[in-house]
């Protein structure tokens, strides 16, 4: 019975941990994407998608769709996505997409400026 008590006051006591999670990157930026990051909106703790070995060689080409996998705190919903390009090593910031709104994100730039339309 005591280990039993105890098991469940570790379990009550275990922090919330971060669950897999994805959404769909459509590429509507003109360009092509060499890396993905994620971020909590606001953080800036940047974490790497988690590539699937069958999506190939990693880059991601205007117009296509594009499975970012990542760990989701189960408390939060809106996430920063930062973006690195072929042939220029600047990121661009898209701020404060929902993930619990939107499985897809349209991300495009227009004249510069990010834009994000969620489905």
């Amino acid at each position: 019975m005591k280990l039993l008590a105890g098991g469940m006051l570790l379990t009550l006591a275990a922090p919330a941990l971060a669950e897999n999670w994805d959404f769909v990157l459509v590429n509507k930026t003109g360009k092509t994407i060499k890396m993905v990051e994620v971020s909590v909106a606001g953080s800036g703790d940047w974490k790497k998608d988690k590539r699937e070995e069958d999506q190939g060689p990693g880059t991601i080409k205007p117009g296509d769709d594009y499975t970012v996998h990542f760990e989701k705190d189960p408390k939060v919903c809106k996430y920063d996505v930062r973006m690195t390009f072929e042939g220029d090593e600047t990121p661009i910031i898209w701020t404060g997409f929902d993930t619990c709104k939107f499985a897809f994100g349209d991300f495009a730039l227009n004249g510069g400026t990010p834009s994000v339309k969620g489905t």
